[in-house]
């Protein structure tokens, strides 16, 4: 029996089962009968049988629908199965049944609607919504060169259909963006029923796709970053960061027989997450670039290129703003820079070891930093005696060890850096003794403790 022909009989059964003829019992019944005997109540003896019959009739039909199928067909054709979003800047959510057909499609955000408008998708195939959304983010301008990422996550309790969709979606995503001037990048992903990034998602009124990537970002970035500070990011800013934590570089040679590594701890590379898939490169041609940025770098270092051996290049999110995260070797000396991404301005920078670097002056329209780092090898080395705004590194250490209530012969794994943060010279002082590992941060000024940690 088709599914037409099962309708029918439905519809048949149900217009039969409870007749209402009240007015042909009425034109039975003689005038004589009608008059001489007491008033026969017919609306409401016929409303009465009506509603005793009405349930029995309702139930006769669901056992019918359910003993032919139609009670599956039925769930089939209008649960939803899947969920799949999108997003770029615009979030939009499609939900989808079993034989991929779009039920309805919300937006999560006002730019979501602004995709959505003029578009009803309700029982279209997911194929074609796909298309038509995906269409709307190029004409819009909302998915260019200079924003190319676009997220797209299937939330699905069956794995394996999960996973085929996910695929399907990225490949068509693809395509669409290859008949186009835009080089896309693609990050898509399949989760199954997480009550945390729901959560996530309710609170911050983002789809549980953009929350599982800042998850993600944040649980591999040596909690460098709270999931607050990056949910305003678009998912091109979000992929520029994930691509930068899931590949490293190998660590290049100083030229004195060592090999670098990176000191900041945000370019440590991390096993990509198994839920997410890369294809296509993030653009950052919205930012300056990553030459600009190494030209900003060795200005401010007082270095020529061709003296450079290049280490990490990352980008990272600091103070809000994006940055390019440099690691550079020169002279027996290891640099680490943060460049603001946007402006070319020194943010950060530290020097390890190495000649001694003078008058430096800030590329680019960044801080100024009179950095005399004394000559030497291992740990940082800075000028003992000091200068009137710098207090020198002995005293900088002489701080952090009386503040630990320790000697120097007591202490090992020492390490002191000068480095020059947001518009402050300061030291950075780490040691271990006695069990314990200390990390202090000393104002170069003056001397006072900044920051002070001391694990087991």
């Amino acid at each position: 029996m088709t599914d037409q022909e099962l309708e029918q009989k439905l519809r048949t059964a149900l217009e039969h089962a409870a007749p209402n003829d009240f007015q042909g019992v009425l034109s039975r019944i003689s005038p004589k009968t009608r008059t001489e005997q007491a008033p026969i109540p017919f609306e409401a003896a016929a409303r009465k049988k009506k509603r005793r019959w009405a349930p029995l009739a309702a139930a006769a039909c669901l056992a019918l629908v359910v003993a032919a199928g139609g009670g599956g067909w039925y769930l089939q054709n209008n649960t939803v199965a899947s969920v799949v979003s999108l997003d770029v800047n615009p979030s939009v959510t499609l939900n989808v049944n079993s034989k991929e057909k779009v039920l309805s499609a919300v937006p999560v955000n006002e730019d979501g609607g602004d995709i959505l408008a003029g578009m009803d998708l309700t029982g279209v195939q997911l194929d074609v919504a796909m298309n038509a959304i995906v269409g709307a983010l190029l004409t819009q301008g909302y998915v260019d060169e200079l924003a190319n990422s676009i997220l797209i996550t299937v939330e699905d309790d069956d794995a394996g259909r999960g996973a085929r969709l996910q695929q399907e979606l990225t490949d068509q995503a693809n395509a669409i963006l290859a008949n186009t001037s835009v080089n896309g990048a693609i990050l898509s992903q399949t989760i199954q029923n997480n009550q945390q990034l729901q959560q996530l998602s309710d609170t911050y009124g983002i789809t549980t796709g953009k929350a599982a990537l800042i998850q993600t970002i944040v649980d591999n970035g040596n909690s460098l970053h709270t999931f607050e500070e990056l949910v305003g990011l678009s998912i091109n800013d979000l992929n520029l960061l994930y691509t930068s934590l899931t590949t490293a570089p190998a660590e290049p040679s100083t030229g004195d027989g060592t090999s670098g590594g990176s000191a900041s701890g945000s370019g440590t590379a991390a096993e990509p997450a198994p839920a997410i898939q890369s294809s296509g490169q993030a653009s950052d041609s919205a930012y300056i670039g990553v030459e600009a940025a190494k030209s900003a770098a060795f200005a401010h270092a007082g270095l020529d290129a061709a003296q450079v051996t290049m280490g990490e290049v990352d980008f990272d999110y600091e103070d809000g703003r994006m940055v390019y995260e440099l690691e550079f070797y020169a002279d027996g000396a290891e640099y680490e820079y943060d460049i603001d991404a946007s402006t070319g301005a020194v943010v950060k920078f530290s020097q390890e070891g190495g000649r001694t670097q003078t008058s430096s002056s800030a590329g680019s329209g960044g801080a100024s930093g009179n950095v005399s780092s004394g000559s030497g090898s291992g740990t940082a080395q800075s000028g003992a005696g000091g200068t009137a705004a710098d207090i020198g590194r002995e005293a900088a250490l002489a701080a952090a060890l009386s503040h630990a209530g320790v000697s120097q012969d007591q202490v090992y794994n020492l390490e002191v850096k000068r480095e020059y943060d947001d518009g402050r010279l300061e030291y950075e002082i780490e040691f271990k003794t006695g069990g314990w590992e200390y990390e202090y941060t000393i104002n170069a000024a003056d001397g006072t403790i900044l920051d002070y940690e001391r694990d087991n």
